[in-house]
């Protein structure tokens, strides 16, 4: 069975993204006149799945909907549970009343949607799964609460399978106000690339702590999350959770308000984050794809641009490079599905770009796993004598005429929206 992809349509918008997604459908459905309540209460709940079902076609491909329906169904019920003012707008009946025909329109809660297909293992976030930060701002007077919070995000996206990047070392924590500014978001942006974060959720709380007129204390409380791209400063999803605590001591009372935004917390921000991944992801089957560990050099580099314009260039081919050190040129490991044929031609046929300046890469030497390359002008030559036959193309595994039905959805991160290895 081939490996079925499919581009995410779930495209985020420049600010933020709305929480739900709304669709207009009509259907037609048999009708029975002699059992008109029934057959159109009977109607009127096909036409809520089938509208659950229409969307999520539009967010994966047809032959992945196909193939995990029975799943997509099981995680996705009751549907009421993702559909939001949904609503009925004209009903109508064909000449003989044997059919009834619904014109329907709802909002589609697209965050709590993925956060369910997580929960029950039909979408996954591939062998490498993105690496999350919890940042809580400087705010939380007691410092056990946010790790409190901590533990509770991070148990969330341990059973989703996603890495956790503690916070512990983060020195520099800053408030809402200060990621309002504008180089707010930059700092934040700073302390989660510096331990290799692809996301982060920071929140920030807003108390109002005061003593009561019976004894003991009040605490309303807003807590502001953010959920965060560093790699680009992009927002990606926000929201305020409101709630009260009241305790004998001031301590407790937030904590008790914490305990009570805790779960709402739990389900808005983590499926901000699912989505957003969801939305930055390219979405295959669970089947295992090849993948080969390439060592590549490029010779004749003349500025450091050149390398990072030839590893974006890799990445845009869902590619993981890592660089290494020590010899002559650059020298980084390729692990990609491209086999070596794939990569000679690629290098061959590519041009290149840094710094307003075009370049190409011919191959000028390759081995069963390795591959050198020689950064030259558009027209020009390489110094050491290019590589003229192309390596073999190598065959297939057999099927193992193991079951190919796919068990889940997986969402790599493409490559290029990862968090850089070093952050200069």
């Amino acid at each position: 069975m081939h490996l079925f992809t499919a581009a995410c349509v779930a495209l985020l918008a420049a600010t933020l993204p709305a929480q739900a997604e709304t669709l207009k459908k009509r259907y037609t459905f048999d009708y029975n006149p002699a059992t008109r309540a029934a057959s159109e209460a009977r109607a009127k709940s096909k036409a809520r799945k089938q509208f659950l079902a229409d969307f999520l076609e539009a967010k994966f491909s047809r032959a992945i909907i196909e193939s995990l329906a029975e799943e997509i169904d099981i995680a996705l019920d009751p549907p009421d549970a993702f559909l939001t003012d949904f609503k009925i707008t004209n009903t109508r009946f064909n000449d003989d009343e044997t059919k009834i025909i619904l014109t329907v329109e709802g909002d589609v809660n697209l965050p709590a949607m993925v956060s369910a297909l997580v929960q029950n293992k039909v979408l996954s976030f591939g062998e490498r799964p993105p690496r999350v930060m919890f940042l809580p701002s400087s705010r939380f007077d007691d410092p056990k609460a946010a790790k409190t919070l901590r533990a509770l995000v991070y148990e969330q996206m341990r059973q989703a399978g996603l890495q956790s990047v503690a916070f512990e070392g983060v020195t520099e924590i800053t408030s809402v106000q200060i990621k309002q500014s504008p180089n707010g978001l930059r700092v934040l942006a700073k302390q989660a690339l510096q331990y290799g974060a692809d996301y982060l959720i920071y929140v920030d709380p807003e108390t109002d702590n005061r003593p009561a007129s019976i004894g003991g204390y009040i605490c309303d409380a807003n807590f502001i999350y953010t959920v965060m791209r560093p790699n680009d400063n992009r927002i990606l999803g926000e929201g305020v959770i409101t709630s009260r605590g009241s305790a004998n001591s001031a301590m407790v009372a937030f904590g008790k308000a914490l305990d009570e935004a805790a779960p709402i917390l739990m389900t808005r921000a983590v499926g901000q984050l699912y989505q957003s991944i969801f939305a930055d992801s390219d979405v295959i089957y669970d089947q295992k794809q090849l993948r080969n560990n390439i060592a590549l050099t490029v010779y004749g580099k003349t500025s450091p641009q050149q390398t990072q314009a030839i590893i974006k260039a890799l990445q845009a081919q869902n590619a993981y490079v890592t660089l290494g050190v020590g010899g002559v040129g650059d020298r980084m490991t390729v692990e990609t599905t491209l086999e070596l044929l794939d990569l000679y031609n690629f290098f061959n046929n590519q041009t290149f770009e840094a710094g307003g300046m075009k370049f190409k890469a011919p191959v000028v030497s390759y081995g069963e796993n390795t591959l050198e390359v020689e950064i030259v002008p558009p027209n020009g030559q390489p110094r050491k004598a290019r590589a003229t036959n192309p390596p073999p193309r190598r065959p297939r595994p057999s099927d193992t005429g193991a079951s190919t039905r796919p068990k889940g959805i997986v969402c790599n991160l493409k490559p290029s929206l990862r968090a850089p290895a070093f952050v200069q």
